[in-house]
């Protein structure tokens, strides 16, 4: 960093907020902070802003942003490379189709029931993605798909109801009500493809070595507790003393704790690490505020993945009644009193506070969907953007903006907030 921006900002703290794959514009957005000067001395993380923060802190400066990026290109950029059907729901999926009669070898538009429900199968985050704005719809769309397919199968000769009362069908339906009962079902996917290409691609013995403090964010699903861990941790700290056998352990231990941030639970499994279960925090944590201002850090950078909306916060019964299920319109009011809760802080310690978030997520991006065209059209807007906010960075600092106005503002994030009391937000 240049003496200037040095003595202006100090010591900088980055926040990466999870969201799945809109975690790609936090990406980024801190790569051209970074090539701007920004090395940040702290970075916080949780969720896939945990698989961002890998490159950022293994190499400090632009080599490890732009490594950061180049793993989205070529890797992350679709969900086969982010998941695979978790190996316990595979394994009763396969007896499931393995009774399904050869008679059904002639089903479905490949020629294959296997082959069409196995693709079935792969599309199921995506079912679920589309139904985040009303919690109730997720069920609706499911059951759409499923009855497409059947209409897709469909044949005079040939019946779904035939083969879904078959004794060893019924006896499936009853084995899985059992293990849901029981809690045997740890997950639906399994992320391995994402975590082995993750481990293959950083040098986890550099990210415990790096003069950035990295601090990962875990939720503690005994009592909902944030946990933090970091590569300062004693118990990962590797020792010029230690043997190969000590370093494995140690890095084995701190890659387990990455896990668990970005264990996106119950679309993937908790990771237990001494008899506690530990998931990804952003679900009960999603703007850390608390804990990023606890590092005592001069200038704070925080990344979310969604982009600002217009909220009607003020209470009207009959429009409520509408947005009843609309998780949209209370994440946003959430929040709003986060980032208010923040901006206080901000004030009052004398902190430079900056909210980085995408303006609109384009189709085709979402928290398990990705492709390649996505990922090009996010860099070339999401870099122009940051060229003009960095061009005018001190108008977007929430310490020496107005106070963010209170909730029973009709417009909270709209248009006309641009000049209004959240400038600069």
């Amino acid at each position: 960093m240049g003496d200037d921006l040095s003595n202006k900002y100090a010591k900088i703290l980055f926040v990466f907020c999870g969201g799945g794959c809109k975690a790609l514009f936090q990406a980024v957005a801190a790569t051209e902070l970074v090539k701007a000067g920004f090395t940040p001395d702290h970075i916080m993380s949780a969720s896939a802003g945990t698989c961002n923060a890998l490159g950022f802190v293994e190499q400090p400066g632009v080599a490890g942003a732009e490594k950061t990026l180049r793993v989205w290109e070529k890797y992350i950029n679709s969900p086969d490379a982010i998941y695979e059907v978790h190996p316990f729901l595979r394994e009763r999926l396969a007896h499931l189709l393995g009774v399904v009669p050869q008679a059904t070898q002639s089903w479905g538009p490949s020629g294959s029931v296997l082959h069409d429900l196995r693709r079935a199968v792969t599309f199921l985050p995506l079912v679920i993605s589309l139904g985040v704005r009303m919690p109730l719809r997720i069920a609706g769309r499911a059951v759409s798909v499923v009855f497409r397919l059947m209409d897709a199968f469909a044949s005079p000769h040939k019946s779904f109801r035939r083969v879904v009362q078959a004794p060893e069908i019924q006896e499936m339906f009853g084995e899985l009500d059992k293990y849901f009962e029981f809690k045997r079902m740890k997950a639906f996917l399994d992320p391995l493809p994402l975590l082995a290409r993750l481990g293959g691609e950083f040098d986890l013995q550099k990210v415990l070595a790096s003069p950035i403090v990295w601090h990962i964010l875990t939720e503690r699903y005994e009592d909902g507790a944030t946990v933090m861990f970091s590569n300062r941790d004693a118990d990962v700290s590797i020792d010029t003393r230690d043997d190969s056998r000590s370093k494995k352990g140690k890095l084995d231990l701190f890659f387990q704790r990455i896990r668990a941030s970005m264990a996106l639970y119950p679309l993937f499994e908790m990771v237990e690490m001494k008899g506690q279960r530990f998931l990804d925090a952003d679900l009960a944590n999603p703007l850390p505020v608390e804990e990023a201002f606890s590092l005592s850090c001069d200038t704070i950078f925080m990344f979310l993945n969604v982009p600002r909306q217009t909220v009607r916060a003020e209470p009207n019964p009959l429009r409520d009644l509408g947005e009843l299920n609309d998780l949209m319109r209370l994440n946003e009011r959430y929040i709003h009193h986060r980032i208010k809760a923040a901006q206080e802080m901000a004030k009052e310690r004398g902190v430079n506070l900056f909210i980085i978030r995408p303006e609109e997520i384009p189709p085709g991006l979402g928290l398990l969907e990705i492709d390649r065209n996505v990922i090009e059209f996010v860099k070339t807007h999401e870099r122009q953007r940051m060229k003009e906010y960095l061009g005018n960075l001190d108008a977007h600092n929430l310490r020496m903006a107005s106070p963010l106005p209170h909730p029973s503002c009709v417009s909270l994030f709209g248009e006309g907030s641009k000049e209004g009391p959240c400038a600069g937000y």
